[in-house]
């Protein structure tokens, strides 16, 4: 069996890289998720806003 021993080297940085890949990751999850809540909160507004003008209607007919 041969052995190849080679002398030890220092290796690559890449914590810049995977910093800035993390910041992008990040980025893109919170946005996500505002993007949710803000969907969620327009839902509930038309919707409560639909259900007051329904009201505010039928108050004005009878």
């Amino acid at each position: 069996m041969m052995s190849h021993h080679r002398p030890i080297q220092a290796v690559e940085d890449y914590t810049d890289a995977f910093l800035g890949t993390l910041w992008v990751f990040l980025f893109m999850g919170f946005w996500v998720i505002a993007a949710a809540f803000g969907y969620l909160w327009v839902v509930v507004t038309a919707y409560s806003l639909n259900h007051v003008f329904k009201w505010i209607g039928q108050r004005r007919n009878a």
